[in-house]
């Protein structure tokens, strides 16, 4: 039986992809949706955003690879439930996140929004601070989390993290469990969440987390847009307990025109723009990987369902 591989998306482009995996790997038997051939050939499926319910044709399917950090709609799949799903982590991935929160930390730290409004007038007063003054808390310090970390860090931000487990990474305070939220929280001048989409992190950032946050605090949201609670968000920035909010990633994509956060001046909208896997580097991940799941290895980014990601 021939060991097909499945190239199935409706939100990235083949034309990007696919030349990349066929240069890399010219002998792979590459099946591009909807044009699979026999179903039963398939063993490997590359994937984002499937057709809902495709991956239920494949009974020989033994790992599916994701385009994406994000798997939720993966995990919602009933068909796959018993299917090892690898989530992408990646350098092209990486990067975009990294730059994406250091231009809005900076931009805060350094009131650019401010200096657009035409209000300020020479000779301009602040109350100047350095960056060691500024405290960034990093909610989800993983993948993405600790790289965002290491720059802000280098930057000489005070920067502290939050995850599900306790994370060793130089310069930087570890926080995890309920315990040790509400002083990370308090911290947090400037909170910055990557947290995934999880049953546990379903609007995690609500009334009581931004209550616990210090005034004037500014959140940044480069997740998952489940994770915040829109109508209290609106009231803790129009109440001034949250001085602004960066918001890359929303429940409903694209935002709706009617949505509040349109027109709301302390809210930054960006289109889910902080970061896309890079074809070419993601391309060499995933062929990495997949071998590595041939060979019976462990691999970095195998989604335990348990978590969710």
């Amino acid at each position: 039986m021939s060991e097909a591989v499945l190239f199935s998306t409706t939100q990235e482009n083949p034309d990007l992809w696919v030349p990349q995996l066929r240069r890399l790997a010219p002998d792979m038997d590459l099946r591009l949706w909807p044009d699979v051939g026999s179903p039963e050939e398939v063993e490997y499926a590359i994937v984002a955003r499937p057709e809902k319910g495709d991956l239920a044709r494949y009974p020989n399917l033994k790992a599916v690879f994701s385009m994406w950090a994000g798997v939720e709609d993966l995990l919602a799949e009933p068909s796959i439930r018993h299917i090892p799903i690898i989530r992408m982590v990646e350098p092209g991935l990486t990067a975009g996140i990294v730059a994406y929160v250091v231009h809005h930390v900076t931009g805060i730290y350094n009131q650019t929004s401010y200096y657009n409004s035409r209000e300020w007038k020479h000779p301009f007063h602040s109350n100047f601070t350095v960056p060691q003054s500024t405290c960034v808390g990093i909610l989800g310090l993983g993948h993405l989390g600790i790289p965002c970390a290491n720059a802000l860090v280098h930057l000489n931000f005070q920067v502290i993290g939050f995850s599900s487990s306790r994370k060793s990474v130089p310069q930087v305070q570890s926080y995890c469990g309920s315990d040790d939220l509400p002083e990370f929280l308090s911290r947090s001048q400037i909170l910055v969440s990557i947290l995934p989409r999880t049953p546990q992190t379903e609007n995690f950032i609500n009334a009581k987390t931004l209550s616990a946050l210090p005034p004037n605090a500014h959140l940044i949201n480069c997740g998952r847009g489940e994770t915040v609670c829109d109508e209290d968000l609106l009231e803790f920035v129009r109440n001034g307990h949250i001085a602004g909010a960066v918001l890359d990633v929303f429940r409903k994509e694209p935002l709706p025109p009617d949505h509040p956060f349109w027109d709301e001046p302390n809210i930054t909208v960006s289109p889910h723009c902080a970061s896309k896997p890079d074809p070419v580097s993601a391309s060499e991940v995933i062929l990495q990987k997949m071998e590595q799941f041939k060979r019976g290895e462990a691999v970095d980014g195998t989604v335990v369902r348990e978590r969710a990601y």
